[in-house]
């Protein structure tokens, strides 16, 4: 786990001794013979083709020679390589040589005459440093590296978990790791988990084995995590000496030294990120910290984007589920309206398959509607989006077959999030509504509003069919005809009302009044008994009477009543009663004038 030892000058290391005099050469060459390579250049042309071809780390050369300002001046102009150290071997009372030589870009200068020790100490020192530097230079330089790869994988990565584990790699083999990873916790559960690892080759993964584990087990670790600080343990002793591992849980997965950071959020702990047997780098636990702000960000960003597609799932699910059709459109800067959500209802309603629907409706939303609507359909489109209200449309839309549905839409305007319209229309097929008007004034009359023998013949087949008994009344109203004749037919229509009036007031859900045609009237009492015929028709005589008395006029009307246990015919029940009433006519012979009618009699059959 430990860095790297300093920086050592290697036993033959390359020198250049150029344009020497002679007996500075050989001086030299016995001073630095055993532990360097030399070479040698009689010229700053020959000494410029050995730099290129032989890369010498050092160049030591005689600021008096001629080709001095060339060799310096040339030297520097290889880019792309690393060029040697340049050392001028100037005379030690010649100040303007010394001057002139470090002017011109000499790295040092060597003052002649100088010991053979003094010499070799100077470069190696020299060598040293320079070493030291590129060192120190090429860490910075993976530091960075590995901060902007890292970064840029957590920041901008299209999915998190591939970001992740790309950042993960990185950190890994920055630090020369066996293993990366990230683990997360569970505060209502109090457990942590292992969410995320990456390993070295051949490092067997322990991600499944580190699930669910109780925080209680690193309590101990998890308390400097969550004060912010970083831990960096390096060897077993320090790792049994820290007593974060009193579980052995470390050791056993032998793990020799480990650095660890915290991962917080808004001053909270969530997690924590490691390495496991760092070989280098270890004191470099602040680069490992300054990715945890990222870390925390693309993990709260992978929730994020899961709660949003379970949202959109959970969104998707209900508009599927919802009982109308349901249909989300663009709006184009056109003004077309292209669908980019259709619900399984619609389809239905439509009469087509989910494709088909996409299909027929990819180009405009509007292709469907009927040519007399779809000018109303745009007008609506168009004050949407300047009012944004909801608006209620009826029109008719195409199904499959060529046919067309009538449909009520509830059209509003919304915006998305990247400034676009959208079209929510949430339509609801009116052809059961419309029927059930169409059969509710077929099924009524319209002078008296009571259910006619349309409703009664439908109600024969089937309300009626379940009854346990069943009682009907059958009315017969008095010298319609004679009023008709004699006062006119707005006088009889009134005496129809008041009747009808009347017997409506003694009908209820079980209980039901028509009008049977002309001046008779029927009420159908269902799973009664037959002492309650009796009982409506007095109740409809109170009502009938006041009905009267209000408007000054006198309405009668024969009853005849028929009640049956089941098994039973409904027609059998009325022709019944219907004889009833004719017999009760019979026995009542009383006289009356055009303008009213005879007392109400009641006839029964059983």
């Amino acid at each position: 786990m430990a860095d790297a030892n300093p920086v050592e000058v290697q036993p033959g290391t390359t020198l250049l001794l150029a344009c020497l005099e002679d007996t500075d050469r050989a001086a030299l060459e016995e001073a630095l013979g055993r532990e360097f390579r030399l070479l040698f250049a009689k010229s700053a042309c020959e000494a410029l083709g050995t730099m290129r071809a032989q890369a010498p780390a050092a160049v030591l050369f005689n600021a008096l020679s001629p080709d001095a300002d060339a060799l310096l001046g040339q030297q520097h102009r290889d880019e792309g390589r690393q060029n040697p150290l340049v050392f001028a071997l100037a005379p030690r009372n010649d100040e303007d040589i010394q001057v002139t030589a470090l002017e011109q870009g000499a790295d040092g200068v060597i003052l002649l005459p100088a010991s053979p020790r003094l010499v070799r100490a100077h470069l190696e020192n020299a060598l040293r440093s320079r070493d030291a530097a590129a060192a120190r230079s090429q860490e910075t330089s993976d530091q960075l590296r590995f901060l902007n790869d890292a970064s840029r994988y957590l920041l901008a990565g299209a999915d998190p978990d591939d970001s992740i584990g790309l950042a993960l790699d990185k950190t890994r083999e920055y630090f020369e790791g066996d293993r990366a990873y990230v683990f997360e916790i569970d505060d209502e559960r109090e457990l942590a988990s292992n969410t995320y690892e990456c390993c070295a080759p051949g490092v067997a993964a322990e991600q499944q084995n580190l699930q669910d584990l109780p925080c209680s087990t690193y309590r101990r670790m998890l308390d400097i995590l969550k004060a912010g600080e970083s831990i960096c343990l390096d060897g077993v002793e320090a790792i049994l000496e820290s007593g974060l591992d009193e579980n052995r849980i470390f050791t056993s997965q032998g793990i020799e030294s480990l650095i660890l950071v915290p991962l917080r959020s808004g001053g909270h702990l969530v997690g924590f990120m490691g390495v496991d047997n760092p070989a280098r780098n270890a004191s470099h636990a602040s680069h490992l910290a300054a990715l945890g702000d990222y870390m925390t960000a693309i993990l709260q960003r992978r929730d994020n984007e899961e709660q949003i597609l379970r949202d959109n799932r959970i969104l998707r699910d209900l508009m599927n589920d919802m009982p109308g059709g349901f249909v989300q459109q663009l709006v184009t800067p056109e003004g077309r309206t292209v669908p980019h959500f259709i619900n399984e209802e619609f389809c239905r309603m439509s009469g087509m398959s989910h494709r088909e629907c996409t299909d027929f409706y990819s180009a405009d939303g509007f292709t469907g509607v009927h040519p007399d609507d779809e000018e109303m359909a745009r007008q609506a489109l168009e004050k949407l989006i300047t009012t944004r209200e909801t608006i209620t449309v009826r029109l008719r839309l195409i199904r499959g077959d060529g046919s067309y549905v009538p449909m009520q839409v509830f059209y509003r305007v919304t915006d998305d999030r990247d400034g676009n319209l959208l079209l929510s229309g949430y339509y609801t097929d009116l052809t059961e509504e419309l029927a059930a008007k169409e059969r509710a004034i077929a099924e009524r009359d319209e002078l008296t509003g009571l259910p006619n023998r349309t409703r009664l013949a439908r109600m024969r087949t089937s309300v009626y069919q379940g009854l346990s008994s069943c009682g009907v009344l059958f009315f017969d109203v008095n010298h319609l005809k004679a009023v008709n004749d004699t006062q006119g037919h707005g006088r009889g229509d009134a005496l129809l009302k008041l009747v009808s009036d009347s017997i409506r007031s003694i009908t209820d859900e079980r209980v039901h009044g028509y009008r049977y045609g002309g001046d008779e009237f029927l009420v159908v009492a269902c799973d009664s008994d037959e002492a309650e015929l009796a009982k409506l028709v007095e109740r409809w005589e109170e009502h009938l009477g006041k009905l009267a008395e209000t408007h000054d006029v006198v309405a009668t009307a024969a009853v005849g009543s028929c009640w049956s246990k089941a098994p039973f015919t409904l027609n059998n029940l009325i022709k019944r009663a219907d004889e009833a009433m004719y017999a009760e006519k019979r026995r009542v012979r009383e006289h009356v004038d055009g303008q009213g009618g005879l007392t109400a009699g009641k006839g029964t059959s059983s």
